[in-house]
């Protein structure tokens, strides 16, 4: 297993409940990512369009990763990518917190607020989550939506923790958005693939020299698997053994911790 691992020039690798839990470290992973980046080019990713990368990059340095912030990609970092890549010059209606409006003004996007701009006059829709949105900013997106603008989503993630419990994330802000248009979103982060296909991108490698590393089958192998990606299923988070006999997703390979990594 470990000579067929190292030889991965690259890697992807998911955060919560693979080098973290809350606001510790996996046992092991600390070393493990010490130890990778000294052979690989590393990646980290994450669904959360909240943060900025440098915000979640100081977080994990908090707790011992050797991590730059240009080795962080959350989901609103490749929203703002592919929203450039495709409407760069266009007005676009942004609803999201300071993680993807930081996203938006590194790529270049004209970007604007609900009630800042004509619905009819927008090319796009771009957004994640954000705990303070309006009726008034939903139904500005459901105007410009029903107008003939395009849907792009961080991440379609519905629930997300908070203090006091799971509480509703940006995938739950998109389905009451998709129920009052009738308009699916084009999803940019896990369980879809235009993330990996971004962190592909930033990592340089032809995709036989990369691989995806994450607790979670339905996500991370997910992901991996959509953009023809060898994946790593890590038993630290949300995956246990069992799942993988209900699951007709197929890590490459399945490790108890990152420690298996060099055995």
């Amino acid at each position: 297993m470990a000579s067929r691992l190292s030889n991965k020039r690259g890697v992807i690798v998911d955060l919560d409940g693979t080098l973290y839990r809350g606001e510790i470290a996996v046992p092991g992973a600390v070393s493990w990512f010490h130890r990778i980046r000294q052979t690989a080019g590393v990646i980290c990713v994450t669904n959360n369009s909240k943060s900025p990368p440098d915000d979640v990059a100081a977080r994990l340095r908090r707790m011992g990763f050797d991590v730059r912030d240009d080795q962080v990609l959350t989901s609103a970092s490749a929203a703002a990518s592919y929203v450039a890549q495709v409407w760069k010059d266009s007005p676009v209606l942004v609803l999201g917190e300071e993680g993807l409006w930081q996203a938006v003004s590194a790529a270049g996007i004209r970007g604007f607020r609900p009630g800042d701009i004509d619905p009819e006059r927008v090319s796009a829709v771009l957004q994640g989550i954000h705990q303070g949105c309006t009726y008034g900013d939903l139904a500005e997106l459901c105007l410009a939506i029903r107008a003939g603008a395009a849907y792009v989503l961080t991440n379609p993630d519905r629930a997300l923790p908070g203090e006091r419990g799971l509480v509703p994330g940006a995938g739950a802000i998109s389905a009451l958005i998709e129920s009052a248009t009738g308009v699916a979103p084009l999803v940019i982060g896990k369980p879809q693939g235009r993330m990996m296909e971004e962190a592909l991108r930033l990592l340089g490698l032809p995709r036989e020299d990369v691989v995806v590393v994450g607790d979670n089958l339905e996500t991370d192998v997910a992901a991996g698997h959509r953009v023809g990606l060898d994946t790593v299923l890590v038993l630290t988070g949300y995956s246990r053994r069992e799942d993988l006999a209900s699951s007709a997703l197929r890590p490459t390979w399945v490790l108890d911790d990152l420690g298996q990594w060099f055995a």
